[in-house]
């Protein structure tokens, strides 16, 4: 099992990759580790109540040409990318459904410029399952 953090870029997306390619690779299914928002990368066939798979990835046929790696890390980060633009909430709208307490800082993912005003503070997004996970964990 591997760990990434969740805004990582694509260069530590890459270096494991070519990590992976170079000591054999496997198969690897994506996932969401709902406890504080990392991904991970399960090597087994794991049922656990805090993983959410997202997506799965071969890396056992590569070969470890600069094309290849760059071609999977990007793979990799569409998938990610992909759940992430389904996920975001912002601040105000996660203590309105998940109360004060329940918003933590593990799930929170980003910043980004505020669109409504442009003097005002960035927006913070969370992620709306680790809210929701960790709401009925409590």
């Amino acid at each position: 099992m591997k760990i990434i953090k969740r805004n990582c870029t694509i260069n530590v997306i890459r270096s494991f990759v070519s990590d992976e390619i170079q000591n054999g690779g496997n198969t690897y299914k994506i996932a969401i580790d709902n406890r504080n928002g990392n991904i991970v990368f399960i090597r087994r066939n794991t049922q656990c109540k805090y993983y959410n798979i997202i997506g799965s990835v071969d890396l056992s046929s590569l070969k470890p040409t600069k094309k290849s790696v760059l071609l999977k890390a990007t793979e990799i980060h569409n998938v990610i990318s992909a759940y992430n633009k389904t996920c975001y909430i912002t601040y105000t709208r996660a203590v309105s459904e998940y109360g004060k307490k329940n918003v933590i800082d593990s799930a929170f993912v980003k910043e980004v410029e505020n669109p409504y005003y442009k003097s005002a503070s960035p927006m913070r997004l969370y992620d709306k399952n680790v809210l929701a996970y960790n709401s009925k964990a409590n």
